[in-house]
C-alpha cells in the first residue's frame, strides 16, 4: 500500500521576498494585555477589515464550517451575503468588518467583555489545524507591506489601544521580535527568523 508523502511547511513569503525592517522591532517592549485592551485590534473602527492574501482565501472558507458556531449572527449574515472577503478599490483583500468596526470572525468571552478570533480559538482547539489565522492577525502590531515587485517592509504600528501590550512587555522584558517571533516565522522561514534576531539582537551579544 503506497504511503502518503511527508507535507513541508513553507513560509508565506518565498525566498525571492526581500525585506527592510523597522528596527523598533527589536526595541521595543511588547506582550499583548487582554485585560487592558479587550481585543480591540479585532474591533477597531476602520474602513474596512484586517488584510488578507490572496492564498489566504481558500483557507478561511475551508475553516469556515469549524468556526461558524463561534460567529456573531450579524457576522454569518454578512458571510451569507458577501463572502469572507472583500477587494478593495486599490486591488487588496480585506476580511469584512460588522458595521465598519468587528471583524466577521469575532467572538466574545460570556461577559462580553473580551473579543477574541474565533478561528485562533477552533485552532487551539484542535477543531481547525494548518491555519491559526490570517497571517496579518498573526503578525499584529507589526504589519508587512508590499513596496514594489518582491521587496517588503516590515513595520511596527504603535497604536494607542495597545499601550497595556507595551507597559506589560516593559515589565516582563519582552521584546516585540520575540513577542511575534511565532508569526514572523510563518512568514519569513526560522531561518530569516534567526537572521533578524541576530541583527536587531543587542550590541554586546
Amino acid at each position: 500500500m503506497a504511503t502518503q508523502p511527508e507535507s513541508v511547511e513553507l513560509p508565506i513569503y518565498g525566498e525571492q521576498a526581500h525585506f527592510e525592517v523597522d528596527l523598533a522591532l527589536g526595541r521595543v517592549q511588547f506582550v499583548c494585555d487582554l485585560d487592558v485592551c479587550h481585543g480591540a485590534c479585532c474591533t477597531m473602527p476602520a474602513d474596512a477589515g484586517a488584510p488578507i492574501l490572496e492564498s489566504e482565501i481558500a483557507e478561511l472558507e475551508r475553516v469556515l464550517p469549524a468556526v461558524r458556531k463561534y460567529l456573531q449572527p450579524d457576522a454569518l449574515e454578512i458571510i451569507e451575503r458577501a463572502g469572507v472577503y472583500e477587494r478593495q478599490s486599490d486591488g487588496t483583500l480585506t476580511i469584512p468588518a460588522i458595521r465598519g468596526r468587528d471583524c466577521v470572525f469575532v467572538m466574545y468571552d460570556e461577559g462580553k467583555r473580551i473579543a477574541y478570533c474565533a478561528i485562533e480559538r477552533a485552532y487551539r482547539l484542535g477543531e481547525i489545524s494548518g491555519f491559526p489565522k490570517p497571517i496579518s492577525c498573526h503578525l499584529f502590531p507589526i504589519r508587512i507591506y508590499p513596496t514594489h515587485g518582491d521587496k517588503f517592509e516590515i513595520v511596527y504600528e504603535e497604536i494607542p489601544e495597545c499601550k497595556g501590550g507595551r507597559a506589560r512587555g516593559k515589565r516582563e522584558r519582552m521584546s516585540l521580535l520575540d513577542f511575534v517571533a511565532t508569526p514572523l516565522a510563518r512568514a519569513l522561514g526560522e531561518e530569516r527568523l534567526e537572521r533578524l534576531r541576530k541583527a536587531l539582537g543587542p550590541e554586546d551579544e
